[in-house]
């Protein structure tokens, strides 16, 4: 006889394969934009990892989760749910130590809140990585993001249930070898879920990116842009005492080559000869110039 097993309605298979390879790629772009707002504040180029994306549950997340750290709840219109986006306690201290000029190797006390400078820090490092995690959104789905809540301990942010499916994006955020912490991004599956489609599609990445109608404008726009361009129909060379002989009348005799550059600005892009044409002198173009980075 077969066992019966209960089901819990709603959790399913908590393995997405094609949800996560399209966050992992987010994820690798979201990397790239927290370095940059961490270097400022540190004054030091950080080493940011982004780990694989994978499901949890918020309990067993919430259970490796510092009593004290800095978690921000957010809404990420049209997703549903709230995301949430833990800091380590431990590196906003180091990040505040570092911004006011020490290395970061202050000892760290046993606390259960953050000075106002640390509040301060952590309202503009976590609102930029939201509006950061937005902008690599942009090309699947944009997204609106709102403050919910800010709290210290993840015993005051019932963000969700126990037993709730999570997506955890982490980061690991380094300075020096000896110091390393985390960055999470939870989302609820359920939302992931709605939209999944959509992150399973080819993501572009930073540098695959073009916009077709800003390249057009650029290209319309260049070809109104004027340069200089001359012709040089011989460069006699005179010895300094020559030179300094020179006086009114005197001829210098010059020989004009058969083939003369076309210089624009810095670059021969032709050679060719002089002429005339209706009444007016004239360059004739012969030979276009092959230069191997035109």
């Amino acid at each position: 006889m077969t066992e019966v097993q209960a089901y819990a309605f709603g959790r399913g298979d908590t393995q997405a394969p094609i949800m996560l390879s399209g966050l992992d790629r987010l994820a690798e772009k979201l990397g790239r934009r927290m370095r940059a707002l961490i270097e400022p504040i540190a004054g030091v180029r950080p080493h940011v990892v982004a780990q694989d994306t994978r499901v949890i549950e918020f309990g067993a997340w919430s259970a490796d989760v510092p009593a004290f750290c800095s978690l921000s709840i957010y809404r990420m219109l049209p997703l549903k749910g709230q995301m949430l986006l833990c800091l380590d306690a431990g590196m906003i201290s180091t990040l505040v130590d570092c911004f006011y000029g020490g290395i970061g190797n202050r000892p760290l006390p046993t606390r259960g809140e953050f000075t106002p400078t640390e509040d301060r820090l952590i309202a503009r490092l976590a609102d930029s990585v939201a509006a950061r995690l937005a902008d690599t959104w942009t090309d699947i789905l944009p997204l609106d993001h709102s403050l919910i809540l800010r709290e210290s301990g993840i015993g005051y942010a019932a963000a969700a249930q126990p037993t709730d499916q999570m997506v955890l994006q982490r980061f690991t955020v380094s300075l020096t070898r000896e110091q390393e912490w985390p960055i999470d991004i939870l989302f609820p599956l359920s939302a992931l879920r709605a939209v999944e489609a959509l992150t399973g599609t080819s993501l572009p990445t930073d540098e695959e990116h073009r916009d077709p109608v800003w390249q057009t404008r650029i290209a319309r726009r260049m070809r109104d842009i004027r340069l200089p361009a001359r012709t040089v129909l011989a460069r006699p060379n005179l010895s300094i005492s020559d030179l300094m002989q020179l006086k009114v009348g005197d001829v210098i005799p010059v020989t004009i080559g058969r083939s003369l550059p076309l210089i624009v600005g810095n670059r021969i892009v032709a050679h060719g000869s002089i002429g005339e044409q209706d009444g007016r002198a004239a360059f004739q173009i012969e030979k276009l110039a092959q230069e191997t980075d035109q």
